[in-house]
């Protein structure tokens, strides 16, 4: 089968029109390709700003535990000094007694 001038012209234009259809379809999948990266780069940044927001808290929590620790110790030497004054007390308690008898 021999195929005439016209027909080849006609199967060149609907390979040029398929070719255009494609080009145009891979202009939209990279125009949507370079929006997706421009959206992970804003997450990026978003990701390291909440990762130095965290640490700053973590930073302050540490602060707080030390405050919270120090709290602890002066009320251990509060109970400590509280019963040594119960102790001051009954002695002076138990003088006064021995020295009525």
């Amino acid at each position: 089968m021999r195929l005439c001038t016209p027909q080849l012209t006609g199967a060149a234009t609907e390979l040029m029109g398929a070719a255009t259809e494609l080009t145009g379809a891979a202009t939209e999948l990279m125009g949507a390709a370079t929006e997706l990266t421009g959206a992970a780069t804003e997450l990026t940044g978003a990701a390291t700003e909440l990762t130095g927001a965290a640490t700053e808290l973590t930073g302050a929590a540490t602060e707080l535990m030390g405050v919270a620790t120090e709290l602890m110790g002066a009320a251990t030497e509060l109970m400590g000094a509280y019963k040594y004054q119960n102790i001051v007390i009954k002695l002076r308690k138990i003088t006064v007694i021995n020295q009525r008898l």
